[in-house]
């Protein structure tokens, strides 16, 4: 029987505060509402215990969520808890902002549990998986922005990054280049590059093939291509743009930069809320629901744990969306037994035929190769 599972995610629209290329013209007409104009039709009251912000002059979304949530790449979340708001590049002062998700302190204090019931580590209290337990039916983000920013790309052609690091400020004294630093790309005026322009800093890794269909042989490609694997290692923002070149400046590094990095236009890419489904359990039998493979590991690492980022050969066209969950597991190597179940990954973004994610559980190593079935 397929289950659902109840999952918050975030619009992926692009705001002025994290991409000026294309505002829209501000909404219109205005009308005086509780005291203040503006095109929209805010709520008077919100449900009991939430946190309200009335917007002053020079606020944006960005500077809220960094304020209230502390990161402002987690934006969406603030906005789409507040519908009325049409318009993510406009908002007036007056207007109440419903701030009611944020990131949670840790528990200081733990409830004493016996010792058979659950196991601990120096992270704290396991599930029984290895990893520290999950809180369950409370939205929590399914990761951190690092996990979404400074993970990696599976692109089918190489050739469609536009722009390249050509030089930097400090190139005769440096070999890489962190937040910061000034550097120079291939891209100006006559290219579509303009002031303010953020983008993607990315780094080669290598071709990804596909698996061969025997499951039994452990990370053996065939020749087939699934795509070039691109790591995000960083952000830039242009500080001018001159007729075939711009000056930029590094605001985000996940690894040192180098010249030769490609560049993508930024897009804000939100962390999936979700409310955690109930745990993986070796006992759980095959739901019917889309079946697909780890691909990739972060870093090509061989053998992995909770906390890993991974890709898996499903996508969209499968249906699959930002927030889901999948089981891990391998095939018994004894004809007839049960499959061997390893754990379980959430998935923090859906492309057409991958899907990045996390590893959320897990009692046993996990490989390239290993089965992903959707809960």
């Amino acid at each position: 029987m397929k289950t659902k599972i109840p999952v918050m995610f975030v619009a992926l629209l692009l705001p002025a505060i994290v991409f000026s290329q294309s505002v829209a013209p501000p909404p219109q007409p205005l009308h005086f509402v509780d005291g203040h104009w503006t095109p929209y039709d805010p709520p008077s009251e919100f449900p009991e215990g939430s946190t309200v912000h009335r917007v002053v002059p020079g606020d944006t979304l960005w500077d809220l969520a960094n304020t209230y949530l502390g990161d402002p790449y987690l934006w969406p979340q603030i906005w789409e808890r507040n519908p009325y708001i049409k318009d993510s590049h406009w908002i007036y002062p007056g207007d109440p902002i419903a701030i009611d998700v944020a990131v949670q302190e840790p528990p200081t204090d733990f409830e004493e549990v016996d010792s058979d019931e659950t196991m601990t580590s120096e992270y704290g209290e396991s599930d029984g998986f290895g990893d520290p337990a999950i809180d369950e039916g409370e939205p929590r983000p399914l990761g951190s922005s690092a996990d979404v920013y400074c993970f990696a790309d599976l692109v089918p052609d190489g050739s469609i990054y536009p722009f390249t690091i050509m030089s930097a400020e400090r190139i005769e004294f440096q070999d890489s280049f962190s937040e910061g630093d000034i550097v120079y790309i291939d891209g100006g005026v006559e290219q579509g590059v303009a002031a303010g322009d953020r983008f993607f800093v990315l780094n080669r890794i290598r071709p990804l093939h596909r698996l061969v269909d025997d499951p039994s042989i452990s990370q053996v490609y065939t020749s087939e291509k699934l795509g070039i694997v691109y790591s995000k290692i960083g952000q830039i923002k242009v500080l001018c743009a001159q007729e075939n070149s711009s000056i930029a400046e590094i605001t985000y590094a996940c690894d040192p930069i180098d010249v030769g990095n490609v560049l993508q236009p930024f897009r804000p890419i939100p962390v999936p809320l979700v409310i955690d489904p109930d745990p993986t359990d070796r006992c759980d039998v095959p739901n019917g629901n889309p079946i697909g493979r780890i691909i990739y590991t972060r870093d090509d690492q061989i053998e992995i744990g909770g906390g890993w980022l991974v890709f898996i050969d499903l996508g969209a066209a499968e249906g699959l969306y930002p927030g889901q969950f999948a089981t891990i597991y391998r095939d018994n190597p004894v004809k007839g037994m049960p499959r061997l179940v390893l754990g379980e990954l959430g998935l923090l973004t859906v492309e057409e035929n991958y899907s990045t994610a996390i590893l959320t559980r897990g009692w046993a190593s996990v490989y390239i190769g290993d089965m992903v079935e959707i809960k």
